[in-house]
């Protein structure tokens, strides 16, 4: 059965650099999903460890891995949807310890299971990548030989796994917080504009500003202009509207 022995100062390394790497593409070698590969292979003993990443279903699937050769391998298994990770991905569950020479690797990955075996690999397991509520892919552990995955490597490949889906989950909501504070920011500076453009108007005919901004609105919504470009042009005089 593979076994590990990591230090405990491996350990820390690996954890503190997943939570440090920076949320980029694949090809970037600081990015988080490649130093879970990296960390992965490093830790597991012999295993050699494949991330697949697919945020939705629309979008192609990234996968890191240690070595042009694997990489491509799990690439071409991303973009046919094959494999335990595309599986662990679409169940959110853990495909556990598999032997690539059996019956379930033969029958649901034929493409996939006869790949990994000409690459040397005898066994494989897939963990979900879960971010929050949602699972967005997976970590593929691989392992020499017919020699079973043992149960700390699989739970310590899960432990990775989860350390890089909480830092998915916090770029998510970092993402989501500048967004929702972009367009916070953006309807307060557009209702300014418009106040400012009511007081304008006002001020140059002598009118009320709810007078005004009946103005402002019916000339956006006759000339099918926004609201707010109508009103920079006003306060910015570069635009008189008629009164009554």
């Amino acid at each position: 059965m593979t076994t590990i022995s990591p230090s405990p100062h491996e350990l820390a390394r690996a954890f503190v650099d997943l939570a440090a790497s920076p949320v980029t593409e694949v090809s970037d070698p600081t990015g988080l999903l490649a130093a879970l590969a990296a960390h992965g292979t490093q830790l597991l003993g012999e295993c050699s460890a494949i991330v697949l990443y697919a945020p939705d279903e629309h979008s192609r699937a990234e996968v890191a891995a240690a070595g042009e050769e694997l990489t491509h391998f799990a690439d071409e298994a991303a973009r046919r949807g094959e494999g335990p990770g595309s599986e662990s991905r679409r169940s959110g569950r853990p495909v556990p310890d598999t032997a690539l020479d059996g019956d379930r690797a033969r029958r649901d990955w034929p493409r996939y299971a006869a790949r990994a075996r000409e690459l040397g690999f005898g066994r494989v397991a897939a963990l979900p990548l879960r971010v929050g509520p949602d699972t967005l892919g997976a970590l593929v552990l691989l392992g020499p030989g017919g020699t079973p995955l043992s149960a700390d490597v699989i739970a310590l490949g899960q432990a990775l796994s989860d350390a890089a889906g909480w830092a998915l989950e916090r770029d998510r909501r970092l993402r989501e917080t500048r967004a929702l504070a972009d367009q916070l920011e953006h309807a307060l500076t557009s209702r300014i504009i418009i106040e400012q453009a009511k007081g304008t108007l006002a001020a140059r005919h002598s009118i009320s500003v709810d007078e005004a901004f009946r103005i402002l609105r019916s000339h956006a919504r006759s000339h099918r202009r926004r609201l707010t470009e109508v009103a920079t042009e006003v306060v910015d005089r570069r635009l008189d509207l008629p009164v009554g």
